[in-house]
């Protein structure tokens, strides 16, 4: 605010305010710059505490209400889906033992 004063008082408006805006962000470049505390960084986890895997649920190769192809992740084990339908025609898919 003092600054942009100067400038109405001067009569230096145009030029001014780009030498205005420059040293306003120097200054707060050069006062605001502070070293980063520990608790300033974040904590970084790449994987999960547990690398123990749940339980996985296998399908069958087809559904038994279309005859429609399971999809190869669902047939090979999943630890994600425990309720799996079919794409085409919505039945739950039968889990194999």
């Amino acid at each position: 605010m003092i600054g942009l004063a100067i400038l109405f008082a001067t009569d230096w408006i145009w030029p001014g305010i780009l030498v205005l805006v420059g040293v306003t962000s120097l200054l707060g470049a050069f006062l605001g710059h502070t070293e980063p505390d520990d608790d300033d960084i974040p904590l970084r986890v790449d994987k999960p505490l547990e690398d123990k895997p749940g339980p996985q649920a296998r399908y069958a190769a087809q559904c038994a209400s279309c005859g429609a192809a399971t999809p190869r992740e669902l047939i090979e084990g999943s630890p994600t889906e425990s309720n799996a339908v079919c794409g085409f025609c919505g039945s739950p898919l039968a889990q194999e033992q």
